[in-house]
């Protein structure tokens, strides 16, 4: 049986994850930028739903990128 991954909307985590994608779209470079948004078409066209691992990765990718500096040298 295969697997069903999604990202729940309930407490607005779908849509806090939209807003998250689109700040670090305005703070991303011109290489990094392609990847962001494809993310967010993909999310927003499946309303979350069949969410790929690959997907999944990019999502905590993008959100890794809010820990600061200090935090990531002590791990």
């Amino acid at each position: 049986m295969e697997s069903t991954y999604f990202i729940t909307n309930k407490n607005n985590q779908l849509l806090e994850l939209i807003n998250t994608i689109d700040y670090m779209a305005s703070e991303a470079t011109v290489d990094e930028l392609d990847c962001i948004v494809k993310l967010k078409e993909e999310l927003i066209a499946k309303d979350g739903i069949n969410v790929s691992p690959d997907q999944y990765n990019s999502i905590i990718s993008i959100l890794l990128k809010f820990v600061p500096t200090y935090i990531k040298d002590v791990c």
